[in-house]
């Protein structure tokens, strides 16, 4: 914060919610004011939802689309996957931003890491009498982070023959001791073979038991649906699959689909091919209704069979993206 200059990219739509219900653009231009003045050196770039326009109140339409003219507020491309969080990220790690959000962006973790730098996310909110205040924070970690995290504690790191095991080392001291031990103890029988000159009786070999490691529990269709999501780019479904998928359906089709699992921002929803095969789609919340849910479980519920329109298509990652 001490730099000479900041750059900073502010989730628009996120601030302009704050203790809200829908978004409200006064607040937003309130919260970006007090920010600045707080941080004079500050260059900021405000970035809302392509839906920010239709979910904010009439009144405050109009000069919504004279600061979008003036480049005072940036939308992301109209059908883009993840809303505007992605964009945000996307802006923020080109030019090595500051991030302005209350959101943890928890289907993000694995693509942008740096949310945990300290430093990198701050978060506001308004105190009645007081003004915005502003504060550095770090995101929520979601549960695939935890997961990832304790299974990369479960690795053994392999140590050199010998070597005390540091603090960190999966290799616990007293497993350490033994191995030291056996190795000391192999040198005076060496010497006292060729001392003596008479062979050595080996010692019947001592039979190691290998505790049986269970297999890992079968993961079930809502987690794998929520970790497809999550690869960066990575594609979501297979090639066959979902070229059929794009040959039986057109953008604005009515297609069928269950509800699979949530995301923050989002629904997993899993579509039937003619074939009988199944690929998943993505139903962000800004889809979901006008005005767009807090949530997506709002107004779906896991396992629903409900009608969707095909809004647009991936065909880099092999994902389509529905609404209601």
């Amino acid at each position: 914060m001490k730099a000479p200059s900041l750059r900073v990219v502010v989730d628009g739509s996120n601030l302009a919610t704050e203790g809200r219900s829908i978004p409200n653009l006064a607040q937003l231009d309130e919260a970006v004011k007090s920010f600045v003045e707080e941080y004079p050196k500050a260059d900021v770039i405000v970035v809302v939802d392509a839906s920010f326009e239709h979910r904010v109140a009439a009144g405050e339409r109009l000069r919504f689309k004279e600061a979008e003219a003036a480049g005072e507020i940036v939308t992301p491309p109209a059908g883009a996957i993840g809303r505007g969080d992605a964009f945000i990220l996307k802006i923020a790690q080109r030019i090595n931003a500051v991030v302005l959000s209350n959101d943890s962006f928890q289907e993000f973790h694995e693509e942008y890491p740096w949310l945990f730098d300290v430093g990198r996310l701050i978060g506001g909110k308004p105190v009645k009498g007081v003004g915005w205040i502003f504060t550095e924070r770090l995101p929520v970690r979601g549960l695939k982070a935890v997961r990832a995290t304790r299974s990369v504690k479960k690795v053994a790191v392999p140590l050199p023959e010998a070597a005390a095991p540091s603090i960190g080392d999966t290799l616990t001291p007293a497993k350490a001791s033994k191995v030291t031990k056996a190795t000391k103890a192999a040198k005076p029988l060496k010497k006292a073979a060729k001392v003596l000159s008479e062979p050595v009786v080996p010692k019947k070999p001592v039979k190691k038991t290998v505790k049986k490691v269970a297999p890992a529990p079968p993961v079930s269709p809502a987690s794998s649906s929520t970790d497809v999501l999550r690869r960066g780019r990575q594609p979501v479904n297979p090639l066959e699959a979902f070229t059929l998928f794009l040959k039986q359906q057109k953008i604005g089709s009515v297609v069928l689909g269950e509800v699979l699992a949530f995301t923050s921002h989002g629904a997993v929803i899993r579509v039937t091919l003619k074939n009988g095969e199944a690929i998943e789609c993505y139903a962000p919340t800004t889809n979901l209704g006008t005005p767009a849910p807090a949530r997506a479980r709002d107004v779906l519920k896991r396992g629903d069979v409900r009608s969707f329109s095909l809004m647009t298509v991936d065909s880099e990652r092999r994902i389509a993206e529905l609404g209601l």
